[in-house]
């Protein structure tokens, strides 16, 4: 997941070409996530809004590169929420998906509903030839932390402009981290022995047996989230908070 950054200041005081000092500023940003291999895109929300409160989701992601059908997924607690866009308007969304037949819930309208920094979501395209924009205010992402309550499974993502790594102080064995992959897939951190690592997974066929014997290949690596970018978090039997 390729990210592109555009960072303009706007002087409160002063003009932008000034020669005067600027006295203050407020800092806003355009990152393009670029995914190009993938309908399904996990993305974090690294802004906030005007006021440097939580951004709502129709300021977050732009429309201009993408189509009316486009869905957005949002998971909160153990309820999915939708959106559709529709003539470039996010409008509430509520559909039948997934195993189970699992029901998204209409939501709060896209023009009120708070996304808080560090929060993932899931952009569900038609086409994926362009990349998607997030939008909004620069603030650096201090003393922010995503908490996952005991036995969860949470969409995670890193509110930062800079790759952000999750040490093996986070989370307790047996939790895992899912990061979608450009093409699809997943690539699964597994916590072991108080250490995270890659799981691997490879399938072999021996003369004479049948059935194909799977075995699982785990190796110390610690998982690091580029800007923007999201991922699932598999809590296994205690609460996790994640500082960034």
């Amino acid at each position: 997941m390729k990210l592109r950054l555009m960072i303009c200041a706007m002087a409160a005081s002063t003009a932008l070409f000034a020669t005067d000092p600027t006295t203050s500023s407020v800092v806003y940003g355009v990152m393009g996530v670029a995914d190009t291999s993938s309908s399904n895109t996990v993305v974090g929300v690294p802004w906030v809004g005007g006021n440097a409160e939580a951004i709502t989701l129709s300021n977050l992601v732009s429309t201009a590169t993408l189509a009316t059908g486009d869905i957005i997924y949002l998971y909160e607690g153990e309820t999915w929420y939708g959106y559709r866009l529709n003539a470039g308007v996010w409008e509430p969304y509520t559909t039948v998906t997934g195993t189970g037949n699992t029901t998204v819930q209409t939501p709060d309208a896209a023009d009120v509903k708070p996304l808080a920094q560090g929060k993932g979501l899931i952009v569900q395209r038609a086409s994926n030839t362009n990349p998607i924009y997030l939008c909004g205010r620069y603030e650096v992402a201090t003393g922010l932390n995503t908490q996952i309550p005991a036995g969860k499974m949470m969409l995670i993502a890193n509110p930062s402009t800079v790759a952000k790594t999750i040490g093996n102080g986070v989370g307790s064995d047996g939790d895992e981290i899912r990061v979608p992959l450009n093409g699809g897939g997943l690539k699964v951190y597994s916590k072991k022995a108080g250490a995270w690592g890659t799981v691997v997974e490879t399938t072999t066929t021996l003369p004479g047996i049948p059935v194909p014997i799977k075995t699982q290949t785990w190796t110390a690596t610690l998982c690091e989230l580029a800007p923007g970018m999201g991922a699932w978090y598999v809590s296994k039997d205690t609460a996790v908070s994640i500082a960034w």
